[in-house]
């Protein structure tokens, strides 16, 4: 069984190094020439929360021939339009995209090459990308879990193989509401991707700035508000319940604020792709975040004001209209309760 990580960043390198290491047959496939060519030469090297260095065979785009039973698909989401034509030639007419991505990827990936060969798995955990061949793992390792799961929520013999290669990986469990786990992800990585770019730092710089924390529960908030009025259920986040941090009244709030924090301080030390980005000039994935609580907000005629403005404030950093600076979180109004 010939299997691929194809966008082997931060994520991706662990999540490949860790499969080889387990004894798959993966290849790491990434446009960045510089990082494959670290990868053949040195191995895909950890750092942080776990020290490996693993030999592993890595290949741009354009150097794949082979055809792929599974392709764990980790690209950006704004690389989409040029990995998914990579994709689709080299993918087995029977094989499986499982879709890590952020956001929901699952619909623009059946759109390109089936329903059928479409499954979704959210990425518990997150890691940094250092340099050439190198990725530093950011959170516990008892927190690098996953959810897979089929579309249409049905239990299948491709979804117990796809948890049981996992396994090398972290701790995969399977899923039968996929919306709902893909929306508790989304609803974390909105509230807390985004703010610590916009204060440009990590996690744990959110967490110790009482108006950007203050500003990621609104968030929360916002987007939890879109899934009821969608009809999503969101499922538990590594056990726990996200709608539990809802809240209505600013006494409400001041009493959550520490629950927050104790369910992000594993990930304390994540600094988020998006700032990465911006300081390479590549447009940040914020629509595939606050973006979609936005989008979907408006259709259901859920007001999103501070998501709107989280938009904003990401876009503009990137188009430099605005500085990499904590100040930026000053710039957010929050609605009165």
């Amino acid at each position: 069984m010939k299997m691929a990580v194809m966008g082997a960043g931060s994520l991706g390198t662990i999540v490949g190094a860790l499969l080889n290491k387990g004894g798959y047959d993966v290849d790491l496939i990434d446009i960045n020439r510089d990082h494959v060519k670290a990868l053949n030469i040195h191995g895909a090297r950890i750092k942080g929360l776990m020290e490996l260095v693993q030999p592993v065979r890595a290949l741009t785009p354009d150097e794949m021939t082979e055809d792929y039973d599974i392709i764990f698909y980790l690209t950006k989401t704004t690389q989409n339009k040029s990995a998914l034509k990579s994709v689709q030639g080299n993918l087995k007419s029977d094989g499986v995209l499982v879709c890590m991505q952020n956001g929901i990827p699952e619909d623009a990936a059946a759109q390109a090459i089936g329903k059928k060969r479409v499954m979704g798995c959210t990425v518990g955990w997150g890691a940094t990308w250092v340099e050439p061949g190198v990725s530093k793992l950011t959170s516990e390792k008892e927190n690098m879990t996953f959810d897979v799961g089929e579309l249409d929520g049905q239990q299948t013999k491709r979804l117990d193989k796809i948890v049981e290669i996992l396994k090398a990986a972290g701790f995969p469990e399977k899923t039968t509401n996929l919306m709902g786990i893909r929306w508790t992800k989304l609803t974390i990585n909105a509230a807390f991707s985004t703010m610590s770019a916009i204060v440009a730092g990590t996690y744990g710089d959110v967490l110790d700035n009482s108006e950007a924390l203050c500003c990621s529960a609104h968030i929360w908030r916002e987007s939890l508000a879109v899934a009821r009025a969608a009809g999503i259920t969101p499922e538990p986040f590594q056990g726990f319940d996200i709608r539990s941090l809802d809240f209505g009244t600013p006494e409400e709030l001041e009493k959550k604020l520490p629950a927050f924090a104790k369910l992000i301080t594993p990930h304390r030390n994540i600094r988020t792709g998006m700032l990465y980005d911006i300081e390479a000039g590549r447009e940040p994935e914020i629509e595939a975040f606050n973006g979609i609580i936005c989008k979907r907000g408006k259709v259901m005629g859920v007001p999103t004001l501070v998501n709107d403005q989280a938009v904003d404030i990401v876009r503009g950093m990137w188009e430099k209209r605005y500085e990499f600076s904590p100040h930026n979180v000053e710039r957010i109004e929050i609605p009165i309760l």
